[in-house]
């Protein structure tokens, strides 16, 4: 067996519409699927390299659970990569999109990110595109 892929990146949205809206605003996605199963719906949206961002919102919802970035045997975080992480944080100034750490360059990794949280608590790591890569 090899792994040929990554398909998609699924999220379980507090509020479909403000989760359309973020992602349609602050990383400028459109969306390109939409599917009704019944008890949920499957949003989606086009990412690189042919995955997707897929948005679940359920009908019956629990309440969503509050835990540490260090929390351990949980996932924690998807990564991004845009062309110029000053353009996205002030995206994300102008549409109040919960900055957790600002542009910088982080010496061990040898380039900059930023780290952001969706509108469903969801962190977004975002590295910005090496120049001549």
């Amino acid at each position: 067996m090899t792994i040929t892929g990554l398909d998609h990146i699924t999220i379980n949205v507090v509020s479909l519409e403000v989760s359309k809206a973020f992602y349609e605003n602050v990383f400028m996605l459109t969306q390109n699927g939409f599917i009704d199963m019944g008890d949920h719906t499957l949003t989606y949206y086009a990412l690189p390299c042919g995955i997707r961002l897929e948005l679940i919102d359920y009908e019956m919802k629990d309440m969503p659970v509050s835990v540490a970035p260090t929390h351990v045997g949980m996932y924690r975080h998807f990564c991004l990569e845009v062309d110029s992480l000053n353009e996205l944080m002030e995206r994300c100034r102008q549409y109040k999109a919960a900055v957790t750490s600002e542009p910088a360059f982080v010496e061990g990794l040898g380039r900059r990110n930023m780290l952001l949280l969706d509108p469903n608590g969801v962190e977004i790591e975002v590295f910005e595109a090496v120049k001549g890569e």
